[in-house]
């Protein structure tokens, strides 16, 4: 396939933006002139990348950006245009819609995920950068949400998902690096020539590192913690930014979560359902097809999966999942690493009585850190069965709640060693139950 041929005729057609999207636009542009607000129009097109591209065509050409490449801001981008040319330009443009034989719903599906990894890698380039102490960010933002849009594109022109990774494969079908791909997609659509500097074949530097660094994160974070590779990247952006592995690992599930949780599209889930795979045996999840992710094992199986990596990555010498009973209104150990064959804990049920502690910490979504002294409080205050069997020592707790609905609670301790639970293991807990609330219950 020749390059400068496939991009301008992507470049003659004005592309569609997500239906939700769409519905938000409508509704912004129908409200009266005085009411209209830039800001909220901006934020709206930093949600939706299709949408970010429509508008950055319009200035693409200008011989101010072009001669000095540098990349306005999406607000001044609006404000330059007015109102008058922004509302007409937003209301002439349509919305996706998969179509078998056209847009086939699993690679319509497929779009969203990869627009949902450009969401990912936008926030956390913004975090990384901020951690930094660098507060020029939405150049970088912006330019990590432009960076899958060409896969995207040429996975709608050719209504099929990719054989191989979708950046790899695109890059094989032109023989040309992917940098390359983005500077004729940058030339002929046309975009600020600015942008090249951050995602085309530009020379390096520390915020195009760290930019590249968050997109690859992004992209391949269904492979996470089971290759090296992964952690290396977020090792050398946590040296990039003068900051601690934890923090730079932190950032990633932040960003991943926040754009789970306000979606646009189904995909934009994606990528947090694949930061919950975590290491095992078992074959590689498909998340194609929406009705694929209804499973009602699915949640079962990240637990198992969470526990493996609660005894196995963060070293809780002991970790207990409690289910939630209804029937009996009580909690039931259903999974365990840690506790002796002769434990009393294996067969203790933990009531959910007004008044006993259990009752009091499973009536919301919480977590709890206990250091030993704090344990020997709750001991004297709640005459629990489990402070008796479970021992003196430090311990964490979790409640695992499906929207307002009780699904379980999560423990963990050190109880034979004894070692303390730092503020770093106990974040890395609390985030990796947190995950599991956005699986289906």
């Amino acid at each position: 396939m020749d390059l400068n041929n496939w991009s301008k005729a992507v470049a003659e057609k004005r592309w569609p933006i997500l239906p939700d999207t769409l519905a938000e636009l409508r509704d912004a542009c129908a409200r009266h002139s005085d009411l209209v607000n830039f800001s909220d129009l901006s934020n709206l097109c930093l949600s939706d990348p299709f949408l970010l591209l429509d508008l950055l065509r319009v200035v693409g050409n200008s011989r101010a950006l072009q001669r000095n490449e540098s990349i306005p801001s999406v607000e001044q981008t609006l404000m330059l245009m007015g109102l008058e040319a922004v509302v007409g330009r937003f209301n002439r443009v349509e919305g996706m819609e998969p179509a078998p034989g056209r847009l086939d719903p699993e690679v319509y599906e497929a779009v969203g995920d990869w627009m949902g990894r450009s969401r990912v890698a936008a926030l956390l380039v913004k975090e990384w950068l901020s951690i930094m102490g660098d507060l020029k960010v939405e150049d970088c933002f912006v330019a990590a949400l432009l960076y899958n849009l060409p896969g995207c594109l040429y996975m709608i022109q050719r209504n099929r998902l990719p054989d191989k990774p979708l950046l790899q494969e695109m890059s094989e079908a032109f023989d040309t690096d992917y940098a390359k791909i983005l500077e004729a997609f940058i030339k002929h659509m046309p975009l600020p020539a600015g942008f090249n500097g951050l995602i085309g074949p530009g020379k390096p530097n520390k915020r195009r590192q760290l930019l590249k660094l968050a997109i690859a994160t992004a992209n391949s974070l269904e492979h996470g913690v089971e290759r090296s590779t992964w952690l290396v990247g977020v090792d050398a952006a946590a040296k990039m930014i003068n900051g601690h592995p934890e923090q730079a690992y932190m950032a990633v599930v932040h960003s991943v979560l926040s754009v789970a949780r306000r979606p646009h599209e189904i995909g934009y889930t994606f990528p947090a359902r694949a930061l919950l795979m975590l290491p095992s045996d078992a074959p590689k999840a498909e998340m194609k097809k929406a009705e694929a992710l209804a499973d009602g094992g699915q949640l079962e199986n990240a637990i198992r999966e969470s526990i493996r990596f609660l005894a196995n990555d963060l070293k809780f010498e002991r970790v207990l999942y409690y289910h939630y009973e209804h029937e009996q209104h009580a909690l039931k150990l259903r999974y365990q690493v840690g506790v002796a064959a002769d434990s009393p804990l294996r067969k203790l049920q933990l009531e959910l009585e007004p008044g006993s502690f259990f009752g009091v910490f499973a009536s919301k979504p919480q977590s709890f850190h206990a250091p030993a002294a704090v344990r020997q409080q709750l001991a004297r205050r709640y005459d629990d069965a489990f402070f008796q069997h479970v021992g003196d020592g430090e311990f964490a707790l979790m409640t695992l709640f499906g929207g307002h609905k009780l699904s379980g609670v999560f423990y963990v301790d050190n109880a034979r060693s004894g070692r303390a639970i730092d503020d770093g293991t106990y974040h890395r807990f609390k985030d990796l139950v947190t995950r599991l609330t956005l699986l289906p219950q």
